[in-house]
């Protein structure tokens, strides 16, 4: 078995089918890898929905917390490679088979895809072209403070689990917590950002959904900030990703300033809460 896919999930019978499918219709040879679906509790349709698919191993976790969910995943994989995304994601065709040829090197151990949101207005792909744009800046920086994990496109070798997991059992930010740990274990090296590795995040449907997130996001860092000695990126440091992206994206003045007033409104967001941590 190269791969094992790791789901966790809680009350998602609004998308867990169409996860189910995509991760069905890989590329990938299918004697090749395995999907595992955690249950943490679910009191909708979400486990009637995966029992549908008999190839599908599901397990369940009765402890709240989808990184102890994930934990429980790992432990009944057998895959070389385990493979992370969430249950109101939908994986590309060929998501697994880009996660394995970004494993070639043997010098990788973490792979991290890039994120598509549920729509393609202009808002929405000119902000999720601004997030694969920083997770581009960030895993080629070689600065560890400004590394982070997301584990709804995430993949991890076994044998780094199995020196350096599992993940805490944390509200959020345990998958950058890992992160850190790997790479002051090792080096900013055994990181990878595979953009051909794309998933789409079915919830993200409108930029009022990305502004909630921001808020959760600043948070949560409040959570694993200093556990995973992090720091969000500096003003200057943002500044440089969003030229960048407006570069890559060949954007007009107008698509540029419209970018740049939707970013700044998030910004004001994860200031917000993340301005709520005690001590600030």
């Amino acid at each position: 078995m190269d791969i094992s896919v790791v789901v966790p999930f809680y009350n998602e019978e609004r998308y867990i089918e169409s996860c189910v499918k995509a991760l069905l219709s890989q590329s990938y040879p299918a004697d090749r890898y395995e999907i595992i679906m955690v249950d943490n509790n679910s009191t909708d349709r979400s486990v009637e929905i995966v029992k549908r698919y008999p190839c599908i191993k599901l397990l369940s976790e009765h402890k709240q917390g989808s990184y102890g969910a994930r934990n429980q995943g790992i432990a009944q994989s057998k895959g070389g490679i385990i493979a992370f995304t969430d249950a109101d994601c939908s994986p590309c065709t060929d998501w697994l088979q880009r996660i394995a040829d970004a494993m070639r090197s043997p010098d990788v151990s973490i792979v991290q895809g890039r994120i598509r949101f549920a729509s393609d207005s202009t808002a929405l792909s000119m902000l999720a072209a601004y997030e694969s744009e920083k997770a581009a800046f960030v895993f080629s920086s070689h600065t560890k403070e400004i590394y982070y994990g997301y584990t709804n496109n995430m993949a991890v070798r076994r044998g780094l689990f199995d020196r350096l997991g599992p993940f805490l059992e944390m509200g959020r930010g345990a998958d950058v917590v890992f992160m850190r740990r790997a790479i002051d274990e090792y080096s900013c090296d055994v990181v990878r950002y595979s953009p051909d590795a794309c998933v789409r995040h079915l919830e993200m449907t409108d930029v009022w959904k990305y502004y909630r997130k921001q808020l959760i996001y600043g948070r949560s860092y409040r959570s694993y900030g200093k556990i995973a000695s992090t720091r969000p990126l500096t003003t200057g440091e943002r500044l440089e990703v969003f030229k960048r992206t407006i570069r890559r994206g060949g954007y007009s003045l107008a698509k540029s300033a419209g970018l740049f007033l939707l970013l700044s409104i998030g910004g004001v967001c994860y200031e917000l809460a993340d301005g709520e941590r005690p001590g600030s």
